[in-house]
């Protein structure tokens, strides 16, 4: 697909926390503790993307592992432009898996970030297609025709047994898992034109509920706000694309 995409990205430390641990990537930019948006152009020879890594691992480790990562998807997207989807998706999974290897190894170097590691969601736009990588519980969710839906499944101990007294901060998956048990999920979307495409950390997911944020879709400065109201116990970011 080929055209211009309008977006608008907010990385917010939320009310609690002393550090921000996210970083989002939108069409370029990377930001932590602020705000960016306008438009991206898809061409031929140019693709267009949306991240958010929400890191974890104490001390300053989220925040480094966050910032590998998203630096890390820059860097890949300079050059992306699959033929087809199945190049597409090689593509991405290959990013995935080494840029999991540079995460350990980074960890490995220094030794007070040996727990560090980050989830990661974005949405990616070439002129072969539209993709969606899940690595985690950050999520992203569909807004076609006034009705929300999450489209990615959460790497979690609580979506995996349906166990809903499962804490929900407790994953299985993150860049700077072991390389045996690394998943990325990739896969094609059908895009139409009117979509709007929500990516979130789950300082946002775990405390606005769907029939707000499906409310407020339009607004991700209001859903910032909303994750405050409700304590804002954790950082919180959120990108709107819109088609």
């Amino acid at each position: 697909m080929t055209g211009t995409i309008k977006f608008s990205a907010l990385c917010d430390i939320g009310c609690v926390r002393t550090n921000n641990e996210d970083m989002v990537y939108a069409a370029g930019h990377l930001v932590r503790d602020g705000e960016t948006g306008g438009s991206a152009e898809v061409t031929a020879a140019q693709a267009a993307a949306w991240a958010v890594a929400d890191g974890m691992g104490g001390y300053e480790g989220g925040e480094v592992a966050s910032e590998i990562v998203c630096r890390s998807f820059a860097s890949f997207m300079k050059t992306f432009a699959p033929c087809n989807d199945n190049e597409g998706i090689c593509a991405l999974k290959n990013w995935a898996v080494e840029t999991n290897s540079l995460v350990l190894s980074t960890a490995d170097l220094r030794p007070e970030l040996s727990e560090m590691g980050t989830t990661f969601v974005a949405l990616v736009f070439a002129a072969s297609g539209a993709y969606i990588i899940n690595i985690g519980d950050s999520r992203c969710y569909r807004l076609r025709s006034g009705v929300l839906k999450q489209i990615t499944t959460d790497h979690s101990e609580r979506q995996l047994t349906g166990d809903t007294s499962v804490p929900s901060n407790l994953i299985y998956n993150f860049m700077g898992n072991s390389p045996d048990n690394f998943i990325s999920d990739v896969a094609a979307l059908t895009v139409l034109p009117g979509d709007v495409y929500l990516l979130c950390s789950d300082g946002l997911s775990d405390l606005v509920d769907d029939d707000t944020m499906e409310e407020l879709a339009h607004d991700p400065a209001t859903l910032v706000a909303a994750a405050k109201d409700r304590g804002g116990r954790d950082n919180i970011s959120i990108i709107k694309v819109e088609i």
